[in-house]
């Protein structure tokens, strides 16, 4: 298993769907066997220029245990989500 960081950030008031795709993540971690050992909310911090024409973002951090096969279906159903702005998806 591989230790990987994913930060993702969110428009400003998208509380709904920040948590449904948060639960999301959590559920995909546990269905593939892996490991959720952390999880933060950074919370509203202001961008260094315009995303989505968005100021501000709203930032929540995992590190995540997953096997590497389990790695690109995450972030594929990352990808295929229109609220979020911006992820990134670094192994450790």
């Amino acid at each position: 298993m591989n230790t990987y960081e994913l930060t993702i950030l969110f428009p400003e008031g998208q509380e709904k769907d920040k948590e449904r795709i948060m639960k999301m993540i959590e559920e995909f971690v546990k269905k593939q066997k892996g490991e959720l050992m952390k999880k933060e909310s950074w919370g509203v911090k202001t961008l260094a220029y315009e995303l989505k024409k968005q100021t501000k973002a709203d930032y929540e951090h995992f590190v995540l245990a997953l096997n590497a096969s389990d790695q690109p279906a995450l972030e594929r159903l990352l990808r295929l989500e229109e609220v979020i702005m911006r992820h990134l998806f670094v192994r450790v």
